[in-house]
């Protein structure tokens, strides 16, 4: 990595960790995707470095809803961190991010390592363990000094944790699907995707993860986890709210935001 991208992912960090993503820079940033996961995967060392561990990673931008929310065309994917993994029911405070907004969608645990080499749908339907609905906690912030492609990568989508179910399905008796995926913002409904009309599926999220990651020298592995997108767009929460993220017949993800 050139001297220049270095620094940018020391700044980037120090943004993360202050809450203050994307300030730091000043004149508009003309990055290829390659640079971009460059600056994740280099901000993703240093994250190591200091004791972090990455535990999985997140598949991003799936859906057409977010696509057009954030102007993107096409999947990104980000890593996962230990220290932004949350049980079912947590307290989070809402000084720990930046604009926070919320997305539903399905996780699963590997069984196995994946090659990377091409994957058909049941190598990668064989490869996973379990399957939980999860909330997605990010920093929602696009500045206006990047385009928003290259900064969903550097910024790994946005990602900001999760909060994963209280328990995880084991997959031997389900059809790797859920039937309908909700998210509830205080009691209300925002967003519904019922299995008919757009199927909650992780396999076709996999596959594309496991060729994109081969791009780049790196494949999946046995316990990782790994959140596979969501239908449905972002949505903005509110200091005081109460989420919960229901996939029948997978179960629920809840958290609280504290006032």
């Amino acid at each position: 990595m050139v001297a220049g991208l270095q620094e940018l992912a020391r700044r980037m960090l120090a943004e993360y960790d202050a809450r203050t993503p994307g300030r730091g820079v000043d004149n508009p940033l003309d990055l290829t995707t390659v640079q971009a996961y460059a600056l994740q995967a280099e901000i993703a060392r240093l994250r190591t470095q200091r004791g972090e561990r990455v535990i999985g990673y997140k598949v991003g931008c799936t859906s057409r809803a977010i696509q057009t929310q954030l102007g993107v065309n096409e999947p990104i994917f980000g890593r996962l961190f230990d220290t932004e993994c949350h049980l079912n029911g947590v307290h989070l405070s809402p000084s720990r991010y930046a604009n926070l907004a919320v997305e539903g969608e399905l996780a699963v645990r590997l069984s196995k390592d994946l090659p990377s080499q091409p994957l058909s749908a049941e190598e990668c339907r064989e490869a996973i363990a379990d399957l939980f609905p999860v909330i997605e906690l990010h920093h929602f912030v696009l500045p206006a000094t990047w385009s928003p492609g290259p900064w969903l990568i550097a910024s790994g989508g946005m990602h900001a944790g999760f909060v994963r179910a209280e328990t995880e399905t084991s997959c031997s008796n389900l059809a790797y699907s859920a039937r309908s995926l909700r998210v509830r913002i205080n009691e209300v409904v925002v967003g519904a995707v019922e299995d008919a009309a757009a199927p909650i599926c992780p396999i076709e999220s996999l596959r594309w993860l496991a060729g994109r990651l081969a791009q780049f020298g790196r494949q999946l592995c046995k316990g990782q986890v790994i959140l596979t997108g969501s239908p449905m767009r972002l949505f903005p929460v509110a200091p005081g709210s109460h989420i919960v993220v229901e996939a029948l017949p997978l179960g629920a993800s809840c958290v609280v935001i504290d006032p």
